[in-house]
């Protein structure tokens, strides 16, 4: 009886055997991928102290100090390199970084200055339903529009390995394998997934210690191209139960943009609710419109407004444009404002100021409407080599109808004039880099000018070293100015610049 009743299991169990051998036979490419992508995460979380220690960190506060070297800004350009970096730029002379990851808040703070002297120090902060970046040299408060507020939250947690890791684990359905690789001379076991923000993430594991080495995403630039951005992570150190990094590097196409070092790592410090709440006392700016908006200055003068002001002329057979930053994009939305002003005259000349990356993030627009471009000798390679980038990602005007850029620099002064209007445009030298133009137009009294004097929305208007020297240039000129365009901020007036001189002056 015994046996005929174990034969009869056995004719049952042997299907069941079967369709389970069969099933992971017959596993997916995908889901093979999921398995040994989850194999890697699972030790890479082991590794910094595993699952439970993880999930008992309700917050973790950071004492930090950093340079950033950054390739696009400096005095002079630096040839993209992976081994000799940009010089320093600014310096994190203090620093602080809070994750509320129960309250799913984060807070930064930096005491730093922009290169040219301009004070920065600030403090921005992400909650559940709200993000704001307080600056308390200007006193000004500036809200996240609701339509950015999931990828600014996801870009910020997804900095540290703790949260990091976790959000990769919570995401089992986005997790792949993407096989075996090599970092600095180390095997990498890599993995990606994608956050909630629709971000994909490659995470690099040293194959021997299965610590995370770093975190990789791509990225469209407006100047450099199709690029990868990197964090890398190093010099881990216990913290109560848990190994962290205490080093991290940024680097952008492989050149290093920042180097941040972490004094201090405490967990679960209960941090007070003020750090995430807005500062009394400061103006409150609203998100500044995403497009830019068209200004009448006078007739045939304009200003383009928006996160990267502009200003074009339009003279008698053509139109000349002063500044094409942010993005290329952008720099499409304001060549479309422009011929709704001018239907009939060709863009044919852009003034680009100085190399600075961000103020060469819109010169490929222009390039692709057949738009001379006048700029410094330091900016033309920038230039040409903006021109002659990948976009395979987000494919723009020119990627589409490819042509090289036609580009004159600008030596000492050149002027443009139709017998009603008249623009002068003059390169100078500056704190904040080695040649720039202004723009001036005298029968306005406007100057038009980057990033020397930004004046902001509200509140003070930052002073630096190069906001002195334009005020000692605008007069060496003998430039009559009454208002002022900035490229960052709203537009103002000489008093604007003057005010900011004296208290810079009273300072010392």
């Amino acid at each position: 009886m015994k046996r005929e009743l174990a034969r009869v299991i056995g004719l049952c169990l042997t299907p069941l055997l079967l369709a389970a051998v069969t099933t992971a036979q017959q596993r997916s490419v995908t889901e093979k991928s999921y398995m040994q992508a989850r194999e890697v995460l699972e030790a890479g979380i082991k590794a910094i102290g595993g699952a439970e220690n993880l999930q008992a960190i309700a917050d973790v506060t950071r004492e930090l100090t950093g340079v950033r070297t950054d390739q696009a800004q400096g005095m002079q350009p630096v040839p993209a390199s992976e081994t000799d970096h940009p010089p320093v730029t600014n310096t994190y002379t203090k620093g602080t970084s809070v994750r509320d990851l129960r309250g799913g808040r984060a807070m930064e703070y930096r005491e730093t200055a922009i290169f040219g002297g301009q004070p920065l120090i600030y403090r921005s902060v992400i909650t559940g339903n709200a993000a704001f970046f307080a600056n308390y040299v200007t006193k000004n408060i500036r809200t996240t529009p609701p339509t950015a507020l999931a990828g600014a939250k996801a870009g910020t947690f997804r900095r540290y390995p703790e949260s990091l890791l976790q959000t990769a684990w919570s995401r089992p359905e986005t997790l792949r394998s993407l096989g075996e690789a090599d970092y600095e001379g180390k095997p990498q076991r890599v993995v990606s997934f994608a956050d909630s923000d629709g971000t994909q993430v490659a995470l690099y594991f040293d194959a021997r210690t299965n610590l995370l080495t770093k975190s990789e995403t791509l990225a469209d630039d407006p100047v450099l191209g199709d690029i990868t951005v990197e964090t890398i992570y190093s010099d881990w150190r216990a913290v109560d139960k848990l190994r962290l990094p205490f080093r991290y590097v940024d680097k952008i196409g492989g050149v290093m943009l920042q180097d941040v070092k972490i004094s201090s790592t405490a967990f679960n410090t209960n941090p007070a609710d003020n750090l995430f709440a807005m500062p009394e006392g400061f103006a409150k700016i609203e998100p500044t419109p995403p497009l830019p908006t068209v200004k009448k200055i006078s007739e045939d003068v304009y200003a383009l407004l928006g996160p990267y002001n502009s200003m074009f002329v339009v003279f008698k057979d053509y139109v000349l444009v002063v500044e094409a930053g942010l993005n290329n994009r952008y720099s499409q939305a304001a060549i479309a404002e422009i011929k709704k002003v001018a239907p009939d005259k060709p863009i044919r000349y852009l003034v680009s100021t100085h190399f600075h990356f961000d103020h060469l993030s819109g010169v490929r627009s222009y390039i692709a409407e057949g738009t001379s471009i006048i700029t410094t000798p330091t900016a033309k390679a920038i230039i040409e080599q903006a021109a002659g980038r990948t976009h395979l990602m987000r494919p723009d005007a020119l990627s589409r109808a490819p042509k090289a850029p036609v580009i004159e620099t600008l030596s000492d002064k050149r002027v443009f004039e139709d017998g009603a209007h008249r623009i002068e445009l003059y390169k100078i030298s500056s704190p904040h880099v080695s040649e720039i133009i202004i723009a001036y137009l005298p029968k306005e009294k406007l100057l038009f000018e980057g990033d020397m004097l930004d004046i902001s929305e509200a509140g003070l208007v930052p002073v630096g070293d190069d906001t002195v020297d334009l005020a000692a240039k605008i007069k060496q000129l003998g430039l009559q100015v009454e208002q002022i365009i900035p490229v960052h901020g709203r537009m103002g007036t000489i008093d604007d610049l003057q005010q900011a001189v004296a208290r810079a002056t009273a300072s010392k």
